[in-house]
């Protein structure tokens, strides 16, 4: 109750109240006491109801008159007694109302009290954010281009109030609150039967560290997405069956070694997991020889480490040199100045990788190196989306978004559970491997990331496949491929990963017989997801895609035809 908008009303409008019904009743009172004469000229008094009803319209200064005889003067004095003193008593109510409706505590109650309403009348899945900065963003946009209701929570009131003006495809109910408080997260519907994961993507790790932790105790059945900054931080979260840890510095600094040491590798990797508007990266190889490294943050060191681990020569440009493992041969400066970066070799290198915490300086550090030595391969930290405009100005080889890094693991996770098991996998293979299976992708998705979707063989959810497995009817992977309208033609989707009891199998033969409990994973254009989901609840379409006829279902109806055995 003590957060209930009602109780901050009543408990605001104490006083005004008291003396609006003090007022009324001293009126009313005094009227049954005042002497008055009826129409006959016979002694007369108002009763107690006569007397509030005078009152009622005097107070309101609706003004009917004197009812139901003409008053006396006593009446009448002590009905302008009553006008002023009702008047006044109002006026004193309206003020307080009206400075209460102005109140930012009471306003807060008002908005909490509705955000709590939005939150208990979803009735689908929905997903909970917690943290409204870039990567936040990105999530609640492609979540509700997925038609996933989302809530919103973060501290910040400014950047709850910009969502607010927002057009999404799906409801978004935000609140301006802390999300650290397991009350607050309650609130926000993460223990709702809705709720199909929370996301703990704010800036701060241990806030993160305890949103994840309150849901994996107070909802086991919750999925848990989270960022986390620091190893440690990670490795504690982690240890409690978080089911995604994304560390951005990790992430970005395995994507450059992937470009490095696998350039096929990384364009898959890179485009399948950079949110929803991704393009394939066509970026030239970062070359071997002499690198400079100007920032030692925490993915400047990273990187150092990396690239020193795979054999290449790192000079790093760093102005504070309290920081540590910084190496001894460092060069003291912040890398915009021309001076510093000769003095770190920029003649000889052979790329430069900009990674201090300021979008201004990275930029200058690029411009100025290129100036220098215009063949370098270009590598650019972008610490916040605000700079993107200009970052792609400058045209970087390669850019190193964190937001969009945390943004897009996490939604190629929630795609489906097969999809990290996929890139484990396809990882593993040759990059000629990886280039012809990106090359019939392609095909099929050219603007963004193909869509992936997930079929389970079972009684539940492919009624008509599982009809057909049962009455001993041999279904290949190829017919989950083939248009159900014209089976000669092949819809737009490629089969990545069949799972079943005996193990994975990656990019299966298409002539591979399906069973009962497999699980397969598809990736292509969205159109063709629909056109499976279709096939799969109806016999009709699934024996038209592998007959190219129909398959008539009554009994009388097989027999007059001779449809009863496909095979």
């Amino acid at each position: 109750m003590g957060g209930s908008f009602i109780f901050v009303f009543f408990r605001r409008m104490r006083v005004p109240l008291v003396v609006l019904i003090s007022a009324y009743a001293i009126a009313t009172v005094g009227f049954t006491f005042m002497p008055g004469v009826d129409d006959e000229g016979n002694p007369w008094q108002l009763s107690l109801f006569e007397a509030f009803y005078v009152v009622s319209y005097t107070g309101s200064t609706i003004g009917f008159g004197e009812v139901p005889y003409e008053f006396s003067p006593a009446q009448r004095l002590w009905t302008m007694v009553s006008i002023y003193l009702t008047v006044i008593a109002w006026l004193f109510s309206i003020g307080t109302i009206i400075s209460l409706l102005q109140d930012p505590a009471f306003r807060r109650s008002l908005q909490r009290a509705r955000f709590r309403r939005a939150v208990r009348a979803i009735n689908e899945p929905f997903y909970l954010v917690c943290g409204y900065g870039d990567t936040g963003r990105l999530l609640t946009r492609a979540l509700t281009e997925r038609r996933h209701p989302v809530v919103v929570v973060d501290h910040n009131t400014d950047k709850i109030d910009a969502l607010s003006v927002q057009d999404f495809k799906m409801p978004v109910a935000a609140f301006a609150m802390d999300a650290r408080p397991p009350d607050n997260l309650v609130e926000s519907g993460m223990r709702s039967r809705w709720c199909m994961g929370v996301m703990a993507v704010t800036g701060d790790d241990r806030a993160n560290l305890k949103i994840a932790v309150a849901t994996r105790l107070l909802n086991k059945r919750c999925a848990v997405h989270a960022r986390a900054d620091l190893p440690e931080v990670a490795d504690n979260m982690l240890s409690f069956d978080t089911e995604d840890v994304v560390n951005p510095v990790t992430e970005y600094v395995y994507r450059m070694r992937l470009a490095i040491e696998r350039p096929a590798a990384f364009r898959l990797y890179h485009w399948l997991q950079s949110g929803p508007h991704a393009r394939i990266p066509d970026i030239r190889r970062p070359p071997r020889g002499p690198w400079i490294l100007a920032g030692f943050g925490r993915l400047g060191k990273a990187m150092h480490a990396m690239l020193v681990e795979i054999g290449i020569e790192v000079t790093v440009i760093e102005e504070d040199d309290t920081l540590a493992g910084l190496p001894s041969n460092f060069v003291r400066g912040r890398g915009t100045q021309a001076e510093t970066l000769r003095e770190a070799g920029i003649d000889r290198a052979v790329g430069i990788l900009a990674t201090t915490r300021d979008d201004v300086d990275n930029l200058s550090i690029l411009i100025t190196a290129r100036t220098l030595h215009a063949d370098l391969f270009t590598g650019v930290l972008e610490n916040g989306l605000s700079s993107h405009s200009m970052v792609r100005a400058a045209e970087p080889d390669l850019v190193a978004q964190p937001s969009t890094v945390i943004a897009g693991t996490i939604l190629s996770r929630l795609r489906s559970p097969l999809v990290q098991p996929f890139i484990e996998r396809i990882l593993e293979c040759d990059d000629e491997a990886i280039d012809a299976l990106l090359d019939r992708l392609s095909v099929h998705c050219r603007e963004a990331p193909p869509d992936f979707l997930t079929l389970r063989i079972s009684e539940r959810r492919s009624p008509a496949l599982v009809s057909l497995i049962e009455r001993g009817i041999e279904v290949p992977i190829s017919a989950l491929v083939r248009n159900p309208v014209d089976n000669e033609r092949r819809l737009p989707v490629e089969v990545l990963l069949l799972r079943r009891d005996s193990g994975d199998i990656l990019t299966p033969d298409e002539n591979t017989k399906l069973m009962v409990g497999d699980r397969i994973l598809m990736a292509g254009h969205p159109r063709a997801g629909r056109r499976l989901r279709a096939m799969l609840d109806n016999e009709n379409i699934l024996g038209r895609t592998l007959t190219g006829r129909d398959i008539h279902q009554g009994w009388l109806w097989q027999r007059l035809t001779g449809t009863r055995d496909l095979r």
